[in-house]
């Protein structure tokens, strides 16, 4: 994945590289309140190229971290929400139209009979074997992102909540220390000139509010907002393909 890839492709920049970009903030507003010094322009240059290295690693490191502890929150959702919303005892679709998505992809899916009611509270894991067969045949169908463009939008919402909630750790810890650095740093300044650093206030102002973002905004119900509207519009796509193959034009009964 090149720099330019990374800015350029909808979901890398929005999903992996600004959640990136969010954990360092803070310390970044830090640097600069702190730095006085200007870069020379040798200096510049190699930022910009570190930068650009540093842009990949950290898409890498966001996209990691999210990966990475998914799995606690479909846990604690109860499933996967693109599996479970097409459970009977699933309450975010309505039961008329449940009934439509799954007689629809009973047919798409041929493999995957649609379970009753009773048949999936009798064996639930079976049930859900069938919904994430379905489910699979919905996303490989729907990565055309200009036709199924809502879908793909939905998915880039997760994807940056996840992966800045997977930084959450990370995050708090870069706020606070970015905070107590600016606050030592005032005080010095304070102390041997009696005046306040207006950019060191608002650097320290900036990293109080990001960790109160981190503490009590960015946490697993953050995340559950587009991953459940992701899951509703991937079922509402079953509806946006055409007869099952093999089905005949004027079949009668």
């Amino acid at each position: 994945m090149t720099p330019i890839k990374i800015m350029t492709d909808g979901y890398e920049r929005k999903a992996r590289l600004y959640p990136a970009l969010l954990l360092i903030a803070p310390v970044v507003g830090m640097a600069v309140a702190m730095l006085t010094a200007k870069f020379t322009g040798l200096q510049s240059l190699a930022a910009g190229v570190v930068g650009c290295g540093g842009a990949f690693l950290l898409t890498q490191l966001a996209r990691d971290s999210g990966k990475k502890h998914e799995a606690s929150l479909f846990v604690k959702w109860g499933g996967l929400p693109s599996i479970a919303i097409f459970r009977h005892r699933d309450v975010r679709l309505d039961a008329i139209t449940k009934a439509r998505y799954h007689k629809k992809l009973a047919g798409l899916v041929k493999e995957a009979k649609a379970p009753t009611p009773e048949q999936e509270q009798a064996d639930p894991a079976a049930a859900d074997a069938v919904y994430a067969g379905w489910s699979n045949y919905l996303r490989v169908n729907t990565r055309n992102t200009k036709k199924f463009g809502l879908l793909f939008q939905e998915n880039v919402a997760y994807g940056y909540r996840r992966n800045v909630w997977g930084l959450r750790a990370l995050g708090i810890i870069l706020s606070l220390l970015s905070l107590v650095a600016c606050g030592v740093r005032l005080y010095f300044v304070h102390s041997t000139s009696g005046k306040i650093d207006e950019a060191l206030g608002g650097a320290a102002a900036f990293a109080a509010i990001m960790l109160l973002l981190w503490l009590f905004r960015f946490n697993a119900d953050w995340v559950r907002v587009p991953a459940d509207a992701y899951a509703e519009r991937l079922a509402e796509c079953a509806e946006s393909f055409g007869k099952p193959t093999g089905a005949k034009e004027g079949t009668k009964k």
